[in-house]
């Protein structure tokens, strides 16, 4: 499906930038090349899992190992839930990036097109923070250990030692030692697992992108309602007919959103889960690290909290934001000129009013809303448990 409108690619190709080499672009065709561009993704995100557990298998004893393993083992699990969910339960995602190319084809007037621009304006910086972090995130993750200090090697050893002066991005050490490859090969290594690494985060971050850009457009729909609804009195005649369009096309819009939030629902179960348990761990060890003047570590944790934290705020705030503005509707109706339109289609706004007090909101498991409140709730709960640890270590 394709548009002309300037405007649809403004707020859609950042998104498409991202999703259509994962195969997931939701207005592309679901055909054979699409299917293996998302086999590629899942096949490099699944390697290097498999690297990750591999090395935890041959070597536990370092616990700073342990912590890396864990944290870039849970962004592969997500980058992978993420990209076969999207991909197999597109049907919520392909019917509101239909209904985007409608709404920008037929978007008429200039205060409507402002809206809608704010909107995808809005959609394209969470895109630009989420991923430019997690890019930014991820480099830094992998610099930062060759920038430790090194203790020195004896020249005797030194060919004994080479595996100890290589520090992987991925934890594989023993793994890549299995091998038996010549060092010669460690720089290659090196830049496959920054692919790895990247494609991981586009995995996960790119889906979320793409998620957070179709919602701000909804958004921006649900704030051009309002100002159809403020004005539908003001514009004379054939009231009735307009306000039938007006509270179809609410309906239509609650639908939309109630598509996203099945789309989401199941992934967002296991993105709170898991953020809660790795600010805790993550929190955990960069007080650990503080006592014995760990820099390296102290800055790789604080990495994973940063990205963690981002990331919720994110979602948090797309489903506060969606949740007010699917709200705001019955208001904006209740603040138009009711009052001076005949009494039988008066009364009809009342059940806008009625539709508008349960909006759209997203949901983890279709029962744990996830809102700004929630956001809260969930640091302040790991925080919590945090320092129960922090208590217990003391003691």
């Amino acid at each position: 499906m394709k548009t002309s409108s300037k405007d649809f690619a403004y707020a859609m190709l950042p998104l498409k930038a991202f999703a259509w080499p994962m195969g997931i672009w939701p207005l592309q065709k679901y055909n054979f090349l699409s299917t293996v561009r998302t086999i590629i993704t899942l096949a490099i995100v699944t390697t290097m899992l498999t690297v990750i557990q591999t090395e935890m298998y041959l070597d536990r004893s370092d616990p700073a190992k342990n912590l890396d393993a864990l944290a870039l083992s849970t962004c592969d699990i997500l980058a992978l839930w993420k990209v076969i969910l999207f991909r197999l339960r597109s049907e919520g995602l392909i019917s509101n990036f239909s209904s985007a190319v409608k709404d920008y084809e037929k978007l008429y007037g200039e205060e409507k097109r402002a809206i809608m621009r704010q909107h995808a304006y809005m959609g394209r910086v969470a895109c630009a923070i989420v991923i430019g972090f997690s890019y930014f995130s991820s480099v830094l993750f992998m610099t930062v250990p060759m920038l430790s200090e090194k203790k020195p090697i004896p020249i005797e050893d030194v060919n004994a030692t080479v595996d100890d002066r290589m520090d992987f991005p991925i934890p594989s050490k023993f793994a890549v030692a299995t091998l038996h490859m010549p060092h010669q090969f460690y720089p290659v290594i090196f830049l496959i697992q920054l692919t790895m690494m990247l494609t991981a985060s586009t995995g996960s971050f790119g889906s979320d992108s793409l998620f957070f850009g179709i919602t701000f457009h909804l958004c921006g729909q649900a704030e051009v309602l309002k100002l159809e609804f403020n004005k539908f009195v003001d514009k004379g005649e054939n009231m009735e007919e307009r306000f039938n369009v007006l509270t179809t096309r609410h309906d239509y819009l609650l639908k939309l959103s109630g598509k996203l939030s099945d789309t989401i629902s199941t992934i967002l179960i296991v993105q709170l889960f898991t953020s809660c348990v790795l600010i805790c761990t993550s929190g955990f060890q960069c007080i650990l690290s503080l006592k014995v003047n760990n820099v390296v570590m102290v800055i790789k944790t604080l990495i994973v909290l940063g990205t963690l934290l981002t990331q919720l705020y994110a979602y948090s705030y797309v489903g506060e934001y969606l949740k007010n503005q699917m709200e705001s509707i019955g208001f904006s109706a209740y603040c138009s000129s009711w009052y001076n339109i005949p009494k039988s289609l008066s009364r009809d706004i009342v059940f806008v009013l009625m539709r508008s007090q349960s909006p759209a909101q997203l949901k983890a498991g279709q029962f744990f809303i996830v809102n700004m409140e929630t956001y809260m709730s969930i640091v302040k709960t790991s925080m919590s448990y945090l320092s129960l640890l922090r208590v217990m270590i003391t003691i």
